[in-house]
């Protein structure tokens, strides 16, 4: 004989995706415009500047050279993104780069492979994460393929430091894009909560 529990089985798989449901958010890239506000930095050749549309296959990426993208992992289509400069590579000092974001967001760094070893700020043992199943490929002759790394932020001021702080050999300036943090997942949390609230009510 078969007993008939629906409300028991919906429950079970409601608290199943409750337990899997963000962890796999996390994991998710979430594209969208985000709004960079007080954007500074300590260039030597002027200021920074938020790339007019998301990040592309032809996006400029420097304010001071016209290398620009020619291939890239789809997930990373449209991401907002930070114009750099080459000329900065020799930067070094906490508050290199700052800004606002009124949002969680996942921070990017492209970084020449030349860098070798990042400096201590954006190391491992400070959060960053290399990420080599994504590609961002530019026309930048002899390193055209950078290294990505990546890092979570609350909403609210980042500062990144210099480009050649140790241990990292002297090479071209990292270059900065950002798709939104996991507060997309809490948010889908809320929402499962309150579908559960609805679904008792509704018995």
């Amino acid at each position: 004989m078969y007993s008939k529990r629906p409300a028991g089985l919906v429950l079970a798989c409601l608290v199943s995706v409750s337990f899997y449901l963000p962890g796999a958010l996390t994991q998710e890239i979430i594209v969208e415009d985000i709004e960079i506000i007080d954007l500074e930095s300590k260039s030597v050749v002027g200021e920074y500047v938020v790339g007019e549309e998301g990040l592309e296959v032809g996006s400029v990426y420097l304010i001071d050279r016209k290398y620009f993208v020619k291939d890239m992992s789809k997930e990373l289509k449209g991401a907002t993104f930070i114009m750099t400069a080459m000329e900065d590579e020799a930067s070094k000092g906490r508050d290199f780069i700052t800004f606002r974001v009124k949002v969680p967001v996942v921070i990017w760094l492209a970084t020449d492979k030349r860098w070798g070893n990042p400096p201590k700020w954006a190391s491992e043992d400070e959060g960053w994460k290399e990420q080599p199943d994504y590609l961002v490929q530019t026309n930048e002759g002899d390193t055209d393929i950078f290294v990505l790394r990546n890092k979570e932020f609350p909403a609210g001021k980042i500062s990144l430091s210099g480009n050649n702080d140790p241990p990292a050999n002297l090479a071209p300036t990292y270059w900065v894009f950002l798709t939104r943090g996991s507060g997309a997942a809490v948010e889908a949390t809320e929402k499962l909560t309150t579908t559960w609230a609805k679904l008792k009510s509704n018995r």
